[in-house]
């Protein structure tokens, strides 16, 4: 797979996109725990690449595959993948590698008021982050939550370095460690990494996903959208001008159509570009 790929929550971030708050919200890599079921070679000189955490219950393949509530497709249809991709100014494809929890039932952790088994999970994700020399990493319910922990301890020297996390469903882990770390991050002004945080007012969790976006700022942005729990749709990359290339220093993003578009262009017409 080569892809290219709101009102206020909170005066702590930024809330991005054009849709409105509701009135009311590889090649085969075998890790520890882990399986990436890219088939193709990503080449290490790539670093418009990104990592994809499955949400519980399902697996890496039929995550990116499938077009329900519990998977990616619609999600990851919406990141270009244009033929025209490295000439004329359009950046190159993105790239991503989705990766399987090798657990039986699809859980990056087992009981999420323990989260047994969430430090393994991370060590077999940070392996891959270093292997792969990934820019961000994307996730989704259990496997966002997973990527925000990742984010936290890169943001704080602790981990792979990234550049940007897409969090889709995520919410304030509820296990000491990770609560601890998450808000030392909140408290560590020189901290940051950028974050887009995709949340809706449908998700029953969703004041513990904006608590967890607070703990990002001032590099958190939020992307309101109406499908609950599920990932956004298609329209989430024009929505967010490109997040992962504006996370990623890029003077610009495409789209599947049309020229590319400078972020300071947009600026001077008046666009909101953060």
């Amino acid at each position: 797979h080569n892809h290219a790929f709101g009102t206020q929550a909170s005066s702590r971030f930024r809330v991005v996109g054009t849709a409105a708050r509701p009135s009311a919200g590889v090649k085969m890599l075998l890790l520890t725990t882990l399986v990436a079921v890219h088939s193709t070679p990503l080449g290490a000189a790539s670093s418009r690449r990104f990592l994809i955490l499955h949400g519980s219950g399902t697996s890496a393949g039929a995550f990116v595959n499938s077009p329900s509530k519990c998977g990616a497709k619609s999600f990851l249809s919406g990141v270009p993948c244009r033929t025209d991709a490295g000439g004329g100014g359009v950046p190159s494809n993105w790239q991503y590698a989705p990766l399987d929890a090798g657990s039986d039932d699809g859980t990056w952790w087992k009981d999420d008021d323990l989260m047994k088994g969430a430090d393994a999970s991370i060590r077999s994700v940070e392996a891959a982050i270093w292997e792969q020399g990934v820019a961000g990493i994307v996730g989704h319910e259990q496997g966002a939550t997973l990527a925000a922990i990742l984010a936290a301890r890169s943001a704080l020297g602790e981990g792979p370095p990234l550049q940007f996390a897409v969090l889709c469903a995520a919410v304030m882990p509820m296990v000491g460690p990770y609560t601890e770390l998450l808000l030392r991050l909140r408290d560590s002004p020189k901290a940051s990494i950028q974050t887009l945080h995709c949340l809706s007012k449908l998700d029953p969790e969703v004041e513990r996903g904006e608590e967890l976006a607070a703990c990002f700022a001032p590099g958190a942005e939020v992307l309101w959208h109406e499908g609950g729990t599920a990932m956004p749709g298609a329209s989430w990359y024009e929505q967010t001008r490109g997040f992962p290339d504006r996370a990623t220093g890029m003077n610009r993003y495409v789209t599947q159509l049309g020229p590319p578009r400078y972020y300071k262009y947009l600026e001077n017409q008046g666009e909101n570009t953060a």
